[in-house]
């Protein structure tokens, strides 16, 4: 047997009232349904059921209690219901959300109270004015809702700056179309771009770093580039592990297994975490110029943009507490030399 007791509900309050039994005296009830609704000197409040039972009332509609009362019981077995006769409350009560939406949606406490409800609940007052289609609420994806925390928790604690240079690409272009000839495999700007990230890797530790409060500074284990993919299912981050040891050839297979994997939607965990440095991608020929977030635990994003008139625009955002503007300058100068080859 489990005892419904009303916890404290508000620190203003001594004694509340109880407004309706939402479940039927004798139903089976399982942990976490709503049992009943009390009410508080400020809203309607349902009381879940802690645990599996059938439901017992002990007191009727109506009734006074304090708080910490044993309004009811979850019993093992269904039993007689008890003999007490209902109350009835001489007022509506509308719950919190209720009010809110009607707030929203200007209805009328009169048009409400004409439902002829003791209770009044949010999907009540649809009979009355259902929500404007404009406003129509829906879920992010998983996948969005991941992006959403990731961007959320870099812009709270990452105070980042940005440093950008025009590089000319059409040797690199080139070069990428002999080297895709002779490997026979897709070797474009990106794949450039992540080798000669990984080849300025030792020069510039600070790059691959992430700040340790409150004045240390973490090294990465080995040089692993987050690789931006979109190909039409959301927006995901898999990681290049140990760019310095790939060849070229290495690398583009590793970005195709990438955006096959990112098409079948079938990323693991693993393909995802900890990438010390970020390479965001912008295909779009319109796109001048990109700003990356850094990402939580790194210090750089590098951004390209696509080809224009034979240049492209290198992009760093930096975690401005690892490193300074020269250090950054000198670091995207680098990558930019590397891929202007």
């Amino acid at each position: 047997m489990t005892e419904i007791r009303v916890p404290k509900l508000n620190t203003n309050d001594a004694e509340y009232t109880l407004v309706e039994w939402i479940a039927p005296a004798g139903s089976l009830v399982r942990a976490g349904d709503p049992v009943a609704t009390v009410e508080t000197s400020k809203a309607a409040e349902e009381l879940p059921a802690t645990d599996s039972g059938y439901l017992r009332p002990l007191l009727p509609v109506g009734a006074v209690f304090p708080a910490g009362a044993v309004i009811g019981r979850l019993e093992a077995a269904p039993g007689p219901a008890p003999a007490a006769v209902p109350a009835e409350i001489s007022h509506i009560v509308i719950t919190e959300p209720a009010l809110r939406a009607m707030a929203e949606r200007g209805i009328s406490r009169a048009a409400v109270e004409a439902l002829g409800r003791k209770v009044v609940r949010v999907a009540d007052l649809d009979e009355l004015a259902p929500a404007p289609a404009a406003f129509r609420e829906e879920r992010l994806s998983p996948v969005q809702r991941a992006v959403a925390a990731v961007v959320s928790e870099s812009a709270r604690g990452i105070p980042q700056a940005f440093v950008a240079v025009r590089v000319p690409v059409g040797a690199a272009v080139a070069r990428g179309r002999d080297l895709t000839r002779r490997y026979r495999r897709m070797i474009g700007l990106p794949e450039l771009t992540v080798a000669a990230i990984g080849a300025a890797a030792g020069e510039h530790p600070d790059c691959f770093a992430a700040f340790a409060p409150p004045d240390r500074v973490r090294r990465a284990a080995s040089v692993d580039v987050g690789v931006t993919v979109d190909v039409g299912q959301g927006l995901h981050v898999p990681v290049i592990r140990d760019v310095p040891a790939l060849s070229l050839a290495d690398i583009a297979g590793r970005l195709m297994q990438l955006r096959t994997t990112a098409l079948r939607g079938a990323f693991r965990p693993a393909d995802l975490a900890g990438p010390a440095i970020l390479l965001a991608l912008h295909t779009d020929p319109d796109v001048t110029a990109a700003v990356p977030l850094v990402l939580p635990g790194t210090t750089c994003a590098v951004s390209l943009t696509a080809q224009v008139d034979g240049h492209v625009q290198l992009g760093l955002a930096y975690d401005h507490r690892v490193l300074n503007g020269r250090g950054a300058t000198s670091f995207l100068k680098a990558v930019a030399a590397t891929l202007a080859v």
